[in-house]
């Protein structure tokens, strides 16, 4: 089954991308993705996805608890972060405009996804402890 939260869609296009809000919508569909490929490698049986950015979730049966559950957790923020790499990360960008949401960037989508990858990261991290 898979849900949608436009709020935490919302919150998240707030945090990571203001000025490129389809950048984000497209950067949390790739999260998914590899949340979704990351379980059917691990031969889970994915239950809920639900999407909503960087506060996103997906519940997957089938796994040991442990590592395979952290792997899935992870998987988002990990297939972010190989999308920004191929699409040359965050070369030439200032710190500033890393961090500031509404700043005017040469490479969105690959900033985006940085942001996103990191923002998701931390909130998995907060809900695994």
């Amino acid at each position: 089954m898979l849900t949608v939260d436009f709020a935490g869609l919302l919150f998240t296009i707030c945090l990571v991308g203001l000025r490129y809000p389809h950048c984000v919508l497209g950067a949390a569909a790739i999260h998914d993705l590899g949340r979704i490929l990351v379980a059917l490698c691990l031969q889970g049986h994915i239950d809920t996805i639900i999407t909503a950015g960087a506060f996103g979730a997906a519940g997957v049966s089938g796994l040991k608890a442990g590592w395979p559950g952290a792997a899935v957790a992870f998987g988002g923020p990990l297939m972010n972060y190989l999308v920004s790499a191929n699409l040359g990360g965050t070369a030439g960008v200032k710190n500033a405009q890393l961090l500031h949401p509404g700043a005017a960037l040469t490479r969105p989508f690959a900033v985006v996804n940085m942001r996103l990858a990191m923002l998701s990261a931390l909130v998995t991290i907060w809900q695994l402890i």
